[in-house]
């Protein structure tokens, strides 16, 4: 629909601007909007420097309402696209996660699969064909132990205290199956960093921090949250993680590694 380009193309003006933030906005993805059980889709054009629109489909792929996600679309030859719905047009507080998605799609093309290598999640999830695992891994969340240092861990995010942050993360991952740490790495580095940068574009239009995902019961929310507030301390103690995804993964998994290390030693 012309609406939904002239939105997009609204904020694609908008988003030259971000790229005083990071780099990486300096590229365009695709937009998938799903409305009325059709697909919009919209890509960039060098030539024209906006989006334009490219063609509708019927919406095979069953997208949900509310959608706000980042995949390969068949229909536009498995490149990664931004895919939404129409209730991210109803303000511009909810465009801005059109901008998170966008996120997701640079991670995707540069680390996805250079970092997905290290972590072995990624490929066992792979080999059992689960595509929807980083949505719903049976990841312990009603657990009381990992509840209760979870708890830990907000506290001593919120303190600032690095120390503090440090040692509650080595406990953690000692509670943690390997799988479940793995999980745990991999969402707050790829989910952790979205929030992060998508709370670096609120500040800069003066909106309302987003600080969702410390709610009980805990679910995959909570790695948004902490994953943001510990890669922005992160970036505080050593500013190249800003941009450095690769290495900023490497500093994530410090605590897991060791905390496997130590149970290799105790032949755990």
């Amino acid at each position: 629909m012309d609406t939904f380009l002239e939105q997009i193309n609204e904020l694609q003006v908008i988003q030259k601007d971000l790229v005083s933030i990071h780099p990486m906005f300096a590229e365009y993805y695709p937009v998938v909007v799903a409305y009325e059980s059709l697909l919009y889709i919209y890509d960039y054009s060098i030539d024209t420097q906006q989006y334009e629109w490219v063609k509708t489909v019927p919406d095979d792929m069953n997208i949900p309402e509310d959608c706000m996600a980042a995949f390969p679309v068949p229909h536009m030859d498995w490149r990664v696209c931004a895919v939404v719905t129409d209730a991210l047009f109803q303000s511009f507080e909810q465009k801005v996660y059109l901008f998170h998605e966008f996120v997701h799609c640079y991670v995707y093309e540069q680390y996805r699969e250079q970092v997905g290598g290290r972590i072995g999640i990624k490929s066992t999830m792979e080999q059992r064909k689960r595509v929807s695992w980083e949505i719903d891994y049976e990841f312990p969340y009603d657990d009381e132990t990992v509840v209760g240092i979870i708890d830990e861990f907000i506290l001593a995010l919120q303190s600032k205290d690095a120390k503090q942050v440090r040692e509650i993360r080595t406990l953690l991952f000692s509670s943690l199956s390997v799988e479940a740490g793995e999980f745990w790495n991999w969402l707050e580095w790829n989910e952790g960093y979205a929030r992060y940068i998508e709370n670096r574009i609120r500040e800069k239009f003066a909106l309302e921090q987003n600080h969702v995902g410390t709610e009980k019961p805990f679910n995959r929310l909570v790695f948004y949250e902490t994953g943001s507030v510990y890669i922005d301390m992160l970036v505080q103690e050593q500013p190249v993680l800003h941009t450095d995804l690769a290495q900023l993964f490497e500093r994530l998994q410090a605590e897991r590694v060791d905390a496997e290390l130590k149970r290799r030693e105790q032949g755990v």
